[in-house]
């Protein structure tokens, strides 16, 4: 395999034709990643993140890549890291399967398109006791979930993801009780990623600040994206109440 240079990402950027958003965030380079390709023409690509999130793409008959997975698969075993694989096509879930089938399970997930004209915006009346606020360093100190650990492991650190990503909190009393936060971001694309404490559950705040979230991307002109498993029901109500539509089911294949 061929490691392609960032001068070519580009090229690739333009020639690709559905790919998961960290990819675009590589290709965009807001943050580290690695792209290897069969040839000089990409015809065959494999994409993957600092931190072990991987993805195929192209002529799933290509051999040369099947070596250069199960290499990263074994990398990820002797390390101890992560290993997430996403595959867009059946060509490319049957090979999988084949290859590393001792190694990985399957998840299904759905990625949705947003259809701007269903989107009604935010909510005129707010609750008074709740304030919604860009996300800032301290509110990352303060996280449970969306903590530093995490811009870590999807941002390559907390300083880049303040740089080129962004989110939104709700707090209640000076706690962190909601978060919709860009878990990747290209130039063109945001995925949100939502957090709600679970005794605050109930109560619309994962639709406000999921609102909010998005009337961002609008007002930066981004395209708002949602995935969640198949079968996480109350994400997919949600996302479709949003205005998230035509569900395309895709894998993910993670360590045993």
């Amino acid at each position: 395999m061929i490691k392609v240079t960032e001068n070519h990402y580009p090229i690739i950027k333009q020639n690709i034709q559905r790919a998961p958003i960290f990819v675009y965030s590589i290709l965009d380079q807001l943050i580290e990643g690695t792209v290897y390709t069969d040839t000089t023409t990409f015809q065959t690509l494999l994409i993957h993140t600092k931190s072990g999130i991987y993805f195929v793409y192209g002529d799933s008959t290509n051999t040369e890549i099947d070596h250069q997975l199960a290499f990263c698969l074994q990398q990820s075993i002797e390390q101890e890291k992560r290993f997430t694989l996403f595959s867009y096509s059946e060509q490319w879930n049957t090979k999988i399967e084949q290859l590393l089938n001792e190694y990985l399970r399957k998840l299904e997930r759905y990625t949705f398109t947003f259809a701007e004209e269903l989107f009604d915006g935010i909510e005129e009346q707010g609750v008074p006791v709740y304030e919604i606020m860009p996300i800032a360093h301290h509110h990352i100190k303060d996280a449970d979930e969306f903590n530093h650990t995490y811009y870590d492991e999807y941002w390559d650190s907390t300083a880049n993801f303040l740089k080129n990503g962004f989110g939104f909190c709700v707090v209640h009393k000076e706690q962190i009780v909601s978060e919709a936060v860009s878990i990747f971001k290209s130039d063109d694309y945001a995925e949100i990623d939502i957090m709600t404490d679970s005794k605050f559950r109930g109560q619309g705040l994962a639709s406000l600040i999921a609102k909010t979230f998005i009337s961002h991307c609008l007002a930066n002109q981004l395209k708002p994206c949602w995935d969640c498993d198949v079968s996480n029901t109350a994400s997919i109500q949600l996302g479709t109440k949003l205005g998230f539509t035509d569900p395309q089911k895709y894998a993910i294949y993670t360590k045993k």
